[in-house]
């Protein structure tokens, strides 16, 4: 069954998903209460914009593909910004530590996937660019008046 996914309404979620999480990791927050949640919370955000990824990417035909496409790419760099932090500044945390291989492999999976997002919206810029260019002989003819 087809199903209409508006992409840049779940990119807009994760984004402030992944906003409540970086303003969490300032705070001293009870590791009891909150760890094993952040830690489901990376694992949904890895399985959540993956899957974005999975649906847009071949859908570069949507008229809005090289915006979505840039706030996925925006949305990643901050998930690697919070994976970071993770293995740096919490990297004492039990719950890292348990999941330190995890996350490495999250933020090392993450890494080559904004490279590729990068090459994607560059070949797409060019492509519309390509679209947008009159020729010569086109512009004479509009210019053509009389």
């Amino acid at each position: 069954m087809l199903q209409k996914i508006v992409f840049q309404d779940n990119i807009f979620q994760i984004t402030r998903a992944l906003d409540v999480i970086i303003d969490g990791m300032k705070l001293d927050l009870s590791e009891e209460i909150f760890a094993k949640k952040t830690m489901n919370d990376i694992l949904f955000f890895d399985f959540a914009i993956q899957n974005i990824f999975n649906k847009l990417e071949p859908q570069s035909h949507l008229p809005d593909y090289l915006s979505t496409m840039q706030c996925l790419y925006f949305c990643i760099l901050k998930y690697i910004n919070v994976l970071q932090v993770m293995m740096s500044d919490k990297q004492n945390d039990p719950i890292v530590i348990n999941n330190m291989q995890k996350i490495m492999g999250i933020f090392e999976k993450y890494k080559e996937l904004v490279s590729k997002l990068d090459i994607d919206i560059q070949e797409s810029e060019i492509s519309q660019d390509s679209i947008n260019i009159v020729s010569q002989n086109e512009l004479s003819e509009l210019l053509n008046f009389g």
